[in-house]
């Protein structure tokens, strides 16, 4: 029989998923009125709070020079520049595309861990990935009725791409720094890291002031700002740990990849977007290619 703290660990992995595509939606409408990188730099700022405070109670770890770095690297590429594609994505795509086209993260970064950690995976491995790529492939396609049809669209699934190269590429940062650190304290570096950059990245071409024009002078985007930042950074990635925590790695990895089958009747029910047949087979293969990816890579 199952343990209570297993079926906690579970609980908290799909709310993570759940909560990861809720404000992927927040931040389409926020995305509207707010340029990516001032969103980015939104989110980072509340995220990095947040986690300070928790930090401050809880008390930090020494660190050593090695793991600084390769944590700075992996707030540069995931947060910097994957969290800014993404949201640049997001305002090309429909939330449940740019979703979906995240399910390439665990995908690249298996191909990654192969290329420059050395380590290799089963036949049903690649498998899911194929898998993947397939149903990735069926939610984009232009025969597909939820795909926009503009010059936008082929820029946005650049991003996608983008988003998904980054973000793996900085998981493996990553995973070589989490060795001698805790998450929360390395998600708390990872987030000043990402956000000096994206300051100084502003200072230095200028664009700061336009950034952040739109939350000086609406003060209900910010409110909006902060509410998605708190759910989705802080809690998401929060109750993604409790999840790892309490479930084995395994099953809490694949429960927290399912947030495109949440995108789907949220997309429908708050947007009120017509949902294809095409997105929702789609969907549903990649989350499965990426499930049997986790669940053979983690043997």
């Amino acid at each position: 029989m199952t343990k209570s703290p297993e079926i906690l660990g579970y609980l908290f992995a799909l709310t993570s998923a759940f909560l990861w595509a809720l404000v992927a939606i927040f931040y389409k409408n926020i995305g509207r009125k707010v340029s990516s990188a001032g969103m980015n730099i939104g989110k980072s700022l509340v995220a990095t709070l947040c986690l300070a405070i928790v930090l401050f109670i809880r008390g930090f770890e020494p660190i050593d020079t090695k793991t600084l770095f390769l944590l700075i690297m992996s707030g540069i590429l995931g947060i910097s520049l994957g969290d800014t594609f993404f949201f640049m994505a997001l305002y090309r795509l429909r939330p449940s595309m740019a979703v979906v086209m995240t399910t390439l993260i665990p995908v690249l970064t298996v191909l990654f861990s192969v290329l420059f950690l050395n380590e290799h995976f089963s036949i049903k491995c690649w498998a899911g990935i194929t898998l993947t790529i397939i149903g990735i492939a069926i939610v984009l396609s232009k025969n597909n009725p939820d795909f926009l049809g503009k010059k936008n669209s082929l820029s946005g699934i650049i991003y996608g791409l983008l988003t998904s190269f980054c973000c793996a590429a900085s998981i493996i940062f990553s995973k070589c720094a989490l060795v001698s650190i805790s998450a929360l304290e390395a998600s708390f570096i990872r987030h000043i890291a990402g956000l000096l950059l994206l300051m100084m990245w502003g200072i230095a071409s200028s664009n700061l002031k336009s950034w952040l024009k739109p939350l000086q002078t609406d003060m209900s985007l910010i409110g909006k700002l902060f509410f998605a930042s708190f759910l989705g950074t802080f809690l998401g990635t929060l109750f993604c740990l409790l999840g790892l925590k309490y479930a084995p790695a395994t099953i809490a990895t694949v429960l927290n990849s399912t947030s495109p089958l949440f995108i789907l009747p949220l997309s429908y029910i708050i947007l009120k977007e017509r949902i294809a047949n095409n997105a929702i087979i789609g969907s549903m293969l990649a989350v499965a290619g990426v499930c049997l990816v986790l669940m053979e890579s983690y043997k």
